[in-house]
């Protein structure tokens, strides 16, 4: 049985999703400027800069974010109003922090306000247009075009919505009842701004627990498990009857973390080395422009040709590096260095291989090509910080 574990791992709470044979995730929860992603204020525009097209709009006294109007050409007004007219200062309007302020950088604010539940977002941008977007995780056509057409004969909500890939497994009318409810809850926060006076909080997003769980596929194979207590009774007083009977406070005497043995694979997902069981071995170099995956024999002595041997390997390590990438969550543009091969056979066995490891990454990672050099270009999609940015504890 596949576990979502709540602990607290080198003083930080944390969670861990782990499988029978390795942990497959972790991450830890946000500082405050972090957790304050998602949340949506009432903000009073404090001045426009007209060379850089934005305004810095004061969402909490004394403290200010870019908004940029290039981005944002319909702003929703405290008055209930969406307009595309000029800001001017003493404006205030409705906005919702979408990156976190980053030591000298202000937040970034959005007017494009977003609700997230466990099946869809719904998007309140003040455009006319009502939009249906589906998850490229969800690559079933024949369920794709079925959904449409349902939600097509249904009074859907008035507002733009995003089908999440946990809907792939949920009743059409659960799906369609989350986005009604949604829908509901962001017109009448948007209402409730017209008598709320600047910089109050309409809306805050799901607790770093809440979040976890609401976003996981949970299955019936699928436990939390937590030795927090304030957690354990949050996720019980929230949980629907799909999740009150996985949930379970543990309270033996040995740690948690140590009998899932937490401390050891958070280690091996921060080590610049990754050894294969062949005797092979990863060396990963995150850089701020991209990740670098680099493949290598090690010590693998099979008595094999040498292209057999490569070949091995590279298959090991293409299951390795897809673990490796959604563990680390990396993001953006990888790279990776599988060990050369002459056989083009091999060469398409290995691509076709790599894609469908990539492919069970909840978050949507693309194998791009192999470049003429023999490199293996992946791009994935950034939701949150790398786990080696978040273990930089202060």
């Amino acid at each position: 049985m596949n576990k979502l574990i709540f602990t607290t791992l080198r003083g930080r709470r944390c969670f861990a999703l782990a499988s029978e044979k390795r942990v497959l995730q972790i991450e830890f929860e946000g500082d405050e400027a972090a957790e304050q992603i998602g949340t949506i204020y009432v903000g009073k525009v404090r001045n426009v800069v007209k060379n850089l097209n934005a305004a810095f709009i004061e969402y909490e006294p004394g403290v200010n974010g870019y908004y940029s109007l290039n981005d944002n050409p319909i702003h929703t007004f405290a008055d209930g109003k969406q307009e595309s007219r000029a800001l001017k200062s003493g404006d205030e309007i409705v906005v919702q922090v979408s990156r976190a302020a980053v030591k000298t950088k202000d937040a970034v604010l959005s007017g494009e306000l977003t609700l997230t539940g466990r099946y869809v977002a719904v998007i309140a941008s003040g455009s006319a247009a009502k939009t249906l977007g589906i998850s490229a995780k969800i690559r079933d056509k024949k369920w794709r075009e079925q959904f449409k057409a349902k939600w097509d004969a249904e009074e859907t909500p008035n507002c733009s919505v995003i089908i999440r890939t946990n809907a792939y497994t949920a009743e059409f009318n659960q799906v369609l009842e989350e986005a009604r409810t949604l829908s509901a809850r962001l017109e009448k926060l948007c209402k409730d701004a017209a008598f709320r006076t600047p910089h109050s909080v309409l809306y805050r997003p799901d607790s770093f627990a809440m979040a976890a769980v609401r976003d996981m596929n949970l299955t019936d194979t699928t436990e939390v498990v937590t030795d927090i207590p304030d957690i354990y009774e949050e996720l019980k007083s929230s949980s629907t009857d799909e999740t009150t009977t996985l949930l379970r406070l543990y309270e033996d005497s040995y740690p948690l973390a140590a009998l899932y043995h937490l401390e050891a694979s958070l280690d091996r997902a921060l080590s610049k080395n990754v050894w294969l069981k062949s005797g092979g071995y990863l060396v990963i170099e995150p850089t701020e422009a991209m990740t670098m995956i680099d493949v290598n024999t090690g010590k693998n002595i099979e008595k094999k040709s040498s292209e057999e041997t490569y070949f091995k390997t590279n298959l090991e390590a293409a299951a390795e590096i897809a673990a490796q990438i959604r563990l680390r969550n990396l993001s953006g543009i990888i790279i990776v260095d599988f060990i050369d091969m002459t056989d083009k056979t091999h060469n398409a066995e290995l691509l076709s291989t790599f894609r469908k490891y990539l492919s069970t990454d909840p978050v949507k990672t693309t194998l791009v090509d192999m470049t003429a050099l023999g490199l293996v270009e992946v791009t994935r999609k950034k939701i949150k910080r790398p786990l080696h940015e978040q273990t930089r504890f202060k």
